[in-house]
């Protein structure tokens, strides 16, 4: 298991757990419980992606049962691990579309030559129920997002810092040579800011 998916596992604990903390019809659950969920992903022994999601998954079960039976830890609402459940399928559903999909373009340097030769835009949105998770790897720095999928367009105020969990919602049709390779735009979520970034910054694995 790579860094930016063992990064990735654990950002996706905490997007579960903070979740949890905001939702006003559901009681927060106990901070133990997403602490045994990232001392497993701590211990665990190198091994494929997929096996090692589906270990997960049996660990929340596991975690699960073992609030219920704790006489010392108020019980958390069931939808805390059904939550968890849903972002690992998701996960396991990118990873499953990768493994059958032409690589991304590889993240470029700090020397970046653009085309920007005017074209129709033409965006392809991404199913809910394949939606993707992906890392940004601006090699330290931080990203803006476009408000929309051509490098002319407006930059939105905030921005992204390097290895940010992001979700993925829709890829432009149009793309962009960006050091002598094509690049598409991708439409993202970050903790609710929803912008375009260049698909050569994310990390799907």
């Amino acid at each position: 298991m790579n860094l930016p998916f063992f990064n990735i596992i654990k950002e996706v604990i905490k997007t579960v757990k903070k979740k949890n903390e905001a939702d006003p019809q559901v009681k927060t659950a106990d901070p133990s419980i997403f602490d045994q969920l990232e001392k497993h992903v701590d211990n665990s022994q190198p091994k494929e992606s997929g096996e090692f999601l589906e270990d997960l998954r049996r660990n929340v079960n596991h975690v699960q049962r073992e609030n219920r039976d704790n006489p010392n830890v108020e019980t958390a609402d069931r939808s805390v691990f059904e939550n968890m459940q849903k972002e690992l399928d998701a996960l396991k559903a990118q990873i499953a579309q990768k493994n059958t999909a032409p690589a991304s373009a590889p993240v470029t340097t700090a020397s970046t030559s653009y085309n920007t030769a005017p074209a129709e835009v033409e965006v392809k949105r991404t199913p809910a129920v394949d939606q993707i998770l992906a890392m940004t790897n601006s090699g330290g720095g931080s990203l803006s997002m476009r408000t929309q999928p051509d490098m002319g367009a407006a930059t939105m105020d905030s921005r992204v810092a390097d290895s940010s969990l992001v979700k993925v919602l829709e890829y432009s049709k149009n793309s962009i040579n960006l050091d002598g390779k094509n690049t598409r735009f991708v439409k993202v979520d970050v903790n609710g800011q929803v912008g375009w970034l260049l698909e050569s910054y994310l990390n799907f694995n």
